[in-house]
């Protein structure tokens, strides 16, 4: 039965922007259901995914003519800077979903116009993105599609180039190889998205080394199309589709590798669907009905849904906090006035010498940072000594961004530590404060600095959500799925309550937004590290190393950084069927490096080298005409290999499978069957042994012939027996030297 091997790409499936743009839409569903809720344009390119936020009432708009009231998103294309002036003026509520990428693109190329440079657009005219980055030029960009269409224009002194955000990072250099020498100044933005030119880099390497490629994501998708262009130059037979249920089972007649990958817009379950169908193209290709389909889509957009809920009770609404800051600044300002009033108009020396005695007590005001000394840890919260006429109360929930049941778990007895002051005086003449917001404050900062300075932080994941985990760095981050770690990780809950170390790729202070990636770091220090063992390994060697991944030739060794190949054929002398019967994922084992290829990178390993030689052991123990015992382990042309101890396969030929005429070696025996056979000769250095069954069997006595056929077998035997000597005298073989040389071979 034929057995298909399916790889995905190490790239698939939804990028950062996506899911950014998809979480949004749905947090603004699930908190405004008595608004309705407009994409402008689809939010993503794929049907799927667009139909089921349609079932949500996230209506399509493919324009702001037809939104009258409600929420208008701004999907992950981005748009015109006019088009958000337009919705401001009709007083939509605008969500930006635009993807980080697409907006640095949109500010570039407003930055090179607005310096005077030429400013070229390199991308697809009518797609949406590109659109947006015209109109974020105040529509001064030239949009170029490719080297041809620069023929047709003069190019001036001082020359800038932005790339949408999708396009091959290849095809782009060659744009700029051709302008770099006919221009004066060149300024150019590198503004493709670098998980785009991962996903088709690693396509490409995958579309190579399969028997055909399954390209998934919407038909309109314009990276899923150049994801399939790339796939199909490899001339490995290449489908775009939608779902799993356009492929034809003819196409993977007579193949044994599939690879697989998608587009940035494609949701996982579609393309797990596809991995399904492979695994089921040993039962036919049993392929899902539609409704089955839509049942796994209607399940999938749910869990999302409960991710997105659990993720609104924990988020901090910034707006309030924005709000409540505006009112604190104009309250302290007034406050400041009347202070300053007041001591132009009467400052008697009675007054100064009560002031001079209370000068202990600080001038505080609302919406002013402060540090003070925990005096009190109750039930309810914190009473802290801020050096006022009161102490300042900090409530449960102000103590921390995360959840508090008891505040001992938070801060202790005689602390010092920073607060903001919310109120002097509430209702009941309280002083409330909030540690949590100057926390966050401070938090702040030091994410910003840290991003500035591109320097390493450690976080702990706090929970798991859709596409990825939530950590806590001060404010509430986030790591894309595919940030997590350097490949494809199956289960994230396995993160929740670990410290990881990040390097943030994306801060939005306005929106709470902090993006950060556990794959970059990990990445660099890999990089390091492969540099360091390439450089150090030598063929001969023994060396320590984890098995990364087991597969039906072999098994993957990381040796610190880069990975060496143990092929099936060197981890045991004796005959295995698979590598699992050796060696497990994740088990650290001793190797020998058998070659070491630095240029290419290629390394090639061997295990049962560090194993004792079983043939030179076997040789010390046996001798020639020794019975020994052995199971029956392959049936050949020209006989059977018994194996007689671990790691020695004997050859029984097929003339020394028995005394009579044999034509094949499953007329004597069976693979599995345990027999008895004599050792007819042993050779440690060629590694072989022979053996032989018919030598324990008895010889059959030769028939009797009649009398007359004696007579004429005598006749016979005299008148061969002259040809033979004619044929002697003549340089020719004779009939017993030719019998002879026939067992000689079979022998």
């Amino acid at each position: 039965m034929k057995v298909l091997e399916v790889i995905t790409a190490e790239e698939a499936g939804f990028c950062f922007g996506v899911e950014r743009a998809i979480d949004m839409v749905l947090e603004a569903a699930g908190e405004n259901e008595d608004m309705n809720v407009y994409t402008l344009g689809p939010l993503i390119h794929n049907p799927q995914v667009v139909k089921k936020l349609e079932a949500k009432n996230v209506k399509v708009a493919s324009s702001l003519a037809e939104i009258d009231s409600g929420i208008v998103i701004i999907r992950s294309h981005g748009v015109a800077p006019e088009i958000i002036k337009q919705a401001r003026e009709k007083n939509l509520k605008i969500i930006d979903a635009t993807c980080p990428y697409v907006k640095n693109a949109q500010k570039y190329a407003k930055k090179l116009v607005d310096e005077g440079y030429q400013t070229f657009i390199y991308g697809d005219q009518d797609h949406p993105e590109v659109q947006g980055i015209y109109g974020a030029s105040d529509k001064k960009a030239i949009i170029i599609k490719g080297k041809e269409d620069l023929n047709s224009i003069e190019l001036k002194a001082r020359v800038g180039f932005v790339a949408q955000t999708t396009k091959s990072p290849e095809s782009f250099r060659d744009i700029i190889n051709l302008v770099i020498t006919e221009v004066k100044e060149l300024k150019v933005f590198n503004t493709i998205c670098n998980t785009t030119d991962v996903r088709q880099s690693s396509a490409k390497k995958l579309a190579e080394d399969v028997d055909i490629m399954f390209v998934i994501g919407g038909h309109n998708s314009a990276n899923t199309t150049r994801l399939a262009e790339i796939c199909a130059a490899t001339n490995t037979p290449t489908y775009h589709i939608e779902t799993a249920a356009e492929i034809n089972k003819e196409w993977l007649s007579g193949k044994n590798k599939v690879g697989i990958t998608a587009g940035a817009s494609t949701p996982d379950w579609l393309i797990r669907e596809v991995i399904q169908l492979m695994n089921e193209e040993n039962k036919d290709l049993n392929v899902e009905s539609t409704e089955n389909v839509e049942e796994k889509e209607e399940q999938v957009l749910e869990e999302v849904e409960e991710t997105v809920e659990e993720t609104e009770e924990t988020t901090e609404k910034t707006e309030e906090t924005t709000e409540e800051k505006e009112a604190d600044n104009s309250e302290e300002a007034a406050e400041s006035a009347e202070e300053e009033v007041a001591e132009e108009d009467a400052e008697t020396e009675e007054e100064a010498e009560f002031k001079y005695s209370d000068n202990d007590i600080a001038d505080l005001s609302k919406g002013q940072k402060v540090t003070g000394t925990v005096v009190e840890i109750n039930d309810n919260g914190v009473y802290v000594d801020v050096n006022y006429k009161t102490d300042g109360f900090i409530p449960l929930r102000h103590l921390s961004h995360r959840p508090v049941e008891d505040a001992n778990d938070i801060v202790s007895m005689d602390e010092e530590i920073e607060v903001v002051i919310l109120t002097l005086e509430d209702d009941e003449g309280n002083m409330i404060l909030s540690k949590k917001q100057a926390d966050y404050e401070k938090a702040w900062e030091k994410i910003e600095e840290a991003y500035e300075n591109n320097e390493i932080i450690e976080a702990e994941v706090t929970k798991e959500v859709k596409g990825g985990l939530v950590v806590d760095v001060g404010v509430r981050g986030f790591i894309p799925a595919s940030h997590v770690a350097i490949g494809y990780v199956d289960d994230l809950s396995d993160y929740v309550g670990e410290k990881m170390r990040l390097k943030i790729i994306e801060v939005e202070r306005d929106n709470n937004n902090v993006v950060l990636s556990a794959k970059k770091v990990l990445e660099k220090e890999r990089a390091a590290e492969k540099e360091e063992t390439l450089a150090a390994l030598e063929e001969g060697q023994t060396v320590e190393g984890t098995v990364t991944k087991l597969v039906d030739f072999g098994a993957f060794i990381d040796l610190g950084g880069i990975e060496g190949l143990l092929h099936i054929s060197e981890m045991s002398w004796g005959r295995i069927e698979s590598p699992s019967e050796v060696l497990s994922e994740g088990e650290k084992v001793e190797v020998k490096v058998l070659g070491v290829n630095k240029e290419e990178e290629r390394i090639s390993l061997g295990l049962k080298q560090l194993l004792p030689d079983p043939w030179e052991e076997f040789a010390d123990k046996h001798y020639e005409g020794e019975v020994v015992e052995g199971k029956i382990t392959k049936l050949v042309d020209f006989g059977a290999f018994m194996e007689v101890e671990k790691g020695i396969e004997g050859l029984i030929h097929i003339s020394q499978l028995s005394h009579r005429h044999v034509k094949t070696a499953d007329e004597v025996v069976s693979v599995g069957d345990v027999r008895e056979a004599k050792i007819i000769n042993i050779d440690a250095d060629q590694e072989r042994v022979g053996l032989s069954l018919k030598e324990l069997e008895e010889k059959p006595e030769p028939k009797k012939e009649s009398s007359s056929s004696s007579r004429s077998s005598s006749s016979s035997s005299k008148s061969r027996s002259n040809k033979s000597d004619d044929s002697s005298s003549s340089g020719g073989a004779t009939i017993r030297e030719i019998v002879g040389d026939i067992f000689d071979q079979g022998e």
